[in-house]
């Protein structure tokens, strides 16, 4: 299998991890401890139906895990939609989207 790696400002996604850039460590995500990933792409219809009673955002990509990384069950940031369907195949297939109306 070819390594895949695309980065940009918040992260840099291969095709076996996600690393998310931090100023003093970066985090460093298995995919075998990925639980499951959301995104919202931005609309006005999205932004207006999770504004109103769920703490999610659009444009933000969630990392839920299997196991705690850090102490923590789950990790956000910030990627555009256009740079977000550059990333490798694998990790793309696993990203649920959000679609007013539907449960997460």
């Amino acid at each position: 299998m070819v390594k895949m790696e695309i980065e940009f400002k918040k992260a840099i996604f291969t095709s076996n991890q996600i690393i998310i850039k931090k100023k003093k460590q970066n985090i460093v995500i298995p995919l075998t401890k990925v639980d499951k990933l959301l995104y919202a792409k931005f609309s006005i219809k999205n932004y207006l139906s999770l504004g109103f009673g769920d703490y999610r955002t659009t444009g933000a990509l969630y990392i839920y895990l299997k196991e705690k990384i850090n102490n923590k069950n789950m990790y956000c940031f910030f990627i555009k939609y256009n740079n977000l369907v550059q990333i490798p195949e694998n990790i793309l297939k696993k990203i649920k989207f959000y679609v007013p109306g539907e449960p997460w």
